[in-house]
């Protein structure tokens, strides 16, 4: 089931199935700011990152010395959340383990996120509760955002705009999408800005874990600003399919991060790992701001 939500300036669609996401329209002139889809590039729109970013080195994730299955991004993207709470310009869903999570990542927990509504702004909460034992844990956002008027023989489809001096520096990625410290380089800016072109993304991801960005925004081939991501994350990634060549481009800000190529060791000493005590109530957000 999908809801909507909405105030003079924006309507915005969330599916309930993993709680994602699926349409931001901006009233002003109806035009959709959230990818819809599509198999060609990629079918996927914005789904939530729990509790694991990312590969896993050889698909498995250890906990309390015994391995587990952990598939890529996670576990919740394909679960059915359940409406807690409903308000005009403002929505609370929640998933909770089951006896198939635990047979993946064997924790008892609550999983929330909560839209809500602040003029042009979408505000966007991941609340993570832990219920019986310290809970670890990545989460993280993967909202693709359209580029206007796409063709695939421009030269140019867009720029992003981040708070960063002179360049990013992305970690390299290895086979089976393994994080690679070593294999770092450097993605210059042009004033701050990142091209959109048809080889932006030859390596895949840029990979920028130094937590010096903390806004990110999308403009035009006109270099009109249409969206704004704000975010206090210490990884963001950036990715589009087909080294660049397609409709849209993902600004994903992570709490956490793939597995390092070599590691094999507890889940809970990954790189920036998040904690919730049992009871407690996690909170972790970031919005979006329609031009």
């Amino acid at each position: 089931m999908k809801h909507v939500i909405e105030n003079q300036h924006l309507s915005v669609t969330i599916n309930e199935l993993g709680g994602e996401l699926t349409s931001i329209v901006r009233k002003s002139d109806g035009m959709q700011m959230l990818w819809q889809g599509n198999a060609e590039y990629w079918h996927g729109q914005s789904p939530i990152l729990f509790p694991a970013i990312g590969n896993s080195a050889n698909q498995t994730a250890h906990f309390f010395g015994k391995e587990y299955p952990m598939t890529k991004h996670g576990l919740i993207r394909t679960m059915q959340f359940a409406l807690r709470e409903k308000n005009a310009d403002s929505i609370t869903l929640e998933v909770t383990d089951n006896e198939s999570t635990r047979q993946h990542y064997p924790y008892a927990f609550s999983f929330a996120v909560r839209y809500a509504l602040y003029g042009n702004t979408l505000g966007v909460s991941f609340i993570v509760s832990g219920k019986d034992k310290l809970l670890p844990f990545h989460v993280g956002a993967h909202p693709a955002f359209n580029l206007p008027d796409f063709k695939e023989t421009d030269d140019v489809h867009g720029f992003l705009k981040l708070d960063v001096s002179g360049y990013l520096l992305s970690d390299g990625l290895k086979p089976g999408g393994l994080r690679w410290k070593e294999g770092a380089f450097q993605v210059p800016l042009k004033n701050g800005m990142l091209e959109l072109g048809n080889h932006t993304f030859d390596c895949d991801t840029i990979l920028d874990t130094r937590g010096l960005a903390h806004t990110c925004e999308l403009y035009n081939k006109e270099k009109k600003r249409i969206v704004k991501v704000t975010f206090d994350a210490p990884v963001l990634a950036l990715w589009a399919p087909k080294k660049g060549c397609c409709p849209f481009v993902c600004i994903e800000p992570w709490w956490g991060c793939c597995d390092d190529y070599g590691f094999n060791d507890e889940f809970s000493k990954r790189h920036w790992i998040n904690t919730a005590q049992p009871g407690e109530k996690k909170t972790i957000s970031y919005s979006i701001t329609i031009s």
